[in-house]
């Protein structure tokens, strides 16, 4: 057995802007963008843009087709507000809109994945990767758990049993650097499986340390603030030695003036060069500092593994059983010509 989770939204926007021409980045304003787009995407011959859904339809096929899961799962982002951006008004805030050509294809997608009875999740209050949490973590003492996305965020969630597929231009390299060969691996294209081994070979940390990294660096992706003054420098050996956020202010938050000038000899052995110290005691009435920042960022950086609304899923709701059939029709009628072709060998593959 084996569950493959994808993150919908990642992916299909990835998809998008993976078949967007160069033209497009010369162009300045976001209306001429637009109706340039309008212009070049693919679409069919009524009017329907498939530019992102038909690159992600095929990559999809081609996961199934060479991982052949028994489970599958495709989870979606429906709205920016949700519980975080109700902690922190900023969370996600200096994101533009999607485009809405890339828009429309949500619709188009979603209906394509339920007519051909791939199972999807979305929930109002939550992420994708909430969904992602709750689903990996509630199967993977059942069968091995892989989870494809383009968001770092997704490695915390990383176990004995989980490994995330991290879409990466870096993967190639990733690989290299290991002496691996991509020939021999049974992965995907352009994606660096990331077990407990590999990340912590690549970022220093546990897995589960991920949230605690960016409470203290923040991540400007998502605009969680983090601790101002703090980076990746400071952060790793600070992690390394304390474990989490928690343990870190348990230890410095009360140290006399003669603990701190002691503490700054423990940063220099640490390879801290410069004293955090200022930064993480930082207290103001104003603006989101020191600890107050690092607990925040905590919160908002920790995906959901423990969500109500799916305590009632089952492994049979996550069962993979295409309708090839339907899937047929749904291609003549989306023009995915190249993909019809595929579907006599891909049925065969998937029947065995």
């Amino acid at each position: 057995m084996k569950l493959i989770l994808i993150d919908g939204s990642s992916l299909l926007t990835t998809a998008f802007f993976g078949n967007v021409p160069r033209d497009y980045y010369r162009l300045k304003d976001q209306a001429d963008r637009e109706e340039y787009l309008r212009k070049k995407a693919l679409c069919t011959t009524k009017g329907v843009y498939t530019n992102a859904v038909y690159p992600m339809t095929r990559i999809l096929l081609n996961l199934i087709e060479r991982q052949k899961p028994t489970h599958f799962a495709v989870a979606w982002d429906v709205s920016r507000n949700t519980f975080r951006r109700k902690l922190y008004g900023e969370y996600k805030g200096h994101r533009e809109d999607a485009l809405p050509i890339l828009s429309e294809q949500y619709r188009t997608m979603q209906e394509l994945l339920q007519a051909v009875n791939i199972p999807q999740f979305w929930l109002d209050d939550y992420e994708a990767d909430d969904i992602i949490g709750t689903l990996a973590r509630k199967f993977e003492s059942e069968m091995p758990v892989y989870i494809l996305t383009k968001d770092q965020d997704a490695l915390q969630l990383i176990s004995e049993s989980t490994r995330v597929w991290l879409m990466t231009s870096k993967a190639e390299e990733l690989y290299k650097v290991r002496s691996l060969n991509l020939k021999e691996l049974a992965i995907p294209d352009g994606v660096f499986e990331y077990s407990p081994v590999t990340f912590e070979e690549e970022y220093g940390l546990k897995p589960h340390q991920m949230v605690d990294k960016k409470a203290l660096e923040g991540d400007n992706s998502d605009n969680i603030p983090g601790v101002k003054g703090i980076g990746e420098k400071a952060s790793v050996p600070l992690l390394q030695e304390f474990q989490t956020v928690e343990n870190l202010y348990d230890y410095i938050e009360n140290m006399t003036s003669a603990e701190q000038a002691e503490m700054k000899l423990l940063f220099k052995a640490l390879g801290i060069a410069r004293s955090p110290l200022a930064y993480l005691l930082k207290e103001s009435d104003t603006e989101l500092v020191g600890k107050q920042a690092a607990i925040l960022s905590k919160v908002l950086a920790t995906i959901r593994t423990d969500l109500e609304a799916l305590d009632t899923v089952t492994s049979d709701d996550l069962r993979l059983d295409l309708n090839v059939q339907v899937m047929h029709e749904r291609f003549i009628e989306l023009e995915f010509a190249s993909l019809i072709k595929k579907l006599p060998n891909f049925f065969t593959e998937l029947v065995g």
